[in-house]
């Protein structure tokens, strides 16, 4: 992860710290609630158009963005509580949440011999 965010260049720390974090969420989710990771894929793209968040530029898609792909073996959705990030007191359950706030975009797929694919776009 580290190497394709240092191949592309000016990344804002930032951009470079939601990435790290929302890849760790993901990881961490899928082996704490998903019977492990199965695949794992990242590379930088272009933001779609139309995306909830935009790039560096500040225009609502159009930015670098670097996308992320973790497939695990638990064909479930993952599961979120709207107060998880308000609740200073909560010792988990606040993974899903961070990757929603963070990512411009996010699909949970199901993967053809079972499990799933959650694809996020994250800001740089």
């Amino acid at each position: 992860m580290s190497d394709v965010l240092g191949a592309e260049g000016a990344v804002s720390p930032a951009g470079r710290r939601n990435a790290l974090l929302v890849a760790s969420e993901l990881v961490t989710n899928a082996l704490r609630h998903a019977g492990g990771v199965v695949g794992f894929a990242v590379g930088v793209e272009t933001a779609p158009a139309g995306a909830a968040a935009g790039g560096t530029d500040g225009r609502p898609g159009g930015g670098t963005c670097v996308r992320i792909d973790v497939e695990d073996a638990v064909g479930s959705r993952p599961r979120t509580d709207p107060a998880a990030l308000r609740d200073p007191y909560r010792l988990s359950g606040r993974g899903w949440a961070l990757v929603q706030l963070l990512a411009a975009t996010g699909d949970v797929l199901p993967l053809p011999g079972g499990g799933k694919r959650v694809s996020v776009t994250v800001p740089l």
